[in-house]
């Protein structure tokens, strides 16, 4: 009986936040998932000589640390100032952003940005980050570029005939590179699954 009294107070404390939730708006959950779960800030935030977040530069860019495995790493500016940040990306862009690690001109986001992570995100989720990121104070803030010790991928994305094309259809010619056809085959699975 005590085994059942302990079940079901767990069951009412998960319940808690879903039931929260509902309340929430897209911004709100968005500030939520950007600032704890996504730690955006992480990377996106400039830091002082102390190495402690910048206060009212937030998301700004500018991070600068070094990745053994990749090399020097600079934070982008993802606030919607118009010049230096995300301010001309539609709410769409971030989202394809998130999810399949496109810039609106075609250029790919490298690492370390978790794309794989961030594709496993709800429709839900993606448009509430993105909501949240178009709603924060712009912050001009011209960041330098990151410097790779080792060969990635393109800095475009291959075009794929067809998302719908069977995947041993990809080849060389359709999707240039190894990395090209592995990441068509990747983005496309995962799709897949989201949408199971």
């Amino acid at each position: 009986m005590r085994f059942l009294h302990r079940f079901a107070l767990a069951l009412a404390l998960l319940a808690m936040p879903a039931i929260g939730a509902v309340a929430e708006t897209p911004v709100e959950r968005g500030r939520y998932l950007v600032t704890t779960i996504a730690a955006c800030g992480n990377c996106h935030t400039p830091r002082d000589a102390a190495k402690k977040p910048v206060a009212g530069r937030e998301l700004s860019g500018g991070f600068e640390f070094e990745d053994p495995g990749l090399g020097q790493i600079v934070g982008t500016n993802i606030t919607p100032d118009a010049e230096t940040g995300i301010g001309h990306w539609s709410e769409a862009d971030i989202v394809t952003a998130l999810r399949d690690g496109k810039r609106p001109d075609g250029t790919l986001i490298r690492p370390p940005m978790p794309i794989p992570v961030y594709r496993q995100l709800s429709d839900n989720d993606a448009a509430a980050i993105a909501a949240y990121l178009k709603s924060v104070k712009p912050v001009r803030n011209k960041v330098g570029e990151a410097h790779y010790g080792v060969p990635l991928p393109p800095r475009r994305s291959c075009t794929c005939p067809s998302h719908r094309a069977p995947i041993k259809s990809l080849t060389a010619r359709t999707c240039p590179g190894r990395s090209g056809i592995a990441s068509c085959v990747t983005r496309r699975r995962a799709a897949a699954s989201r949408s199971t």
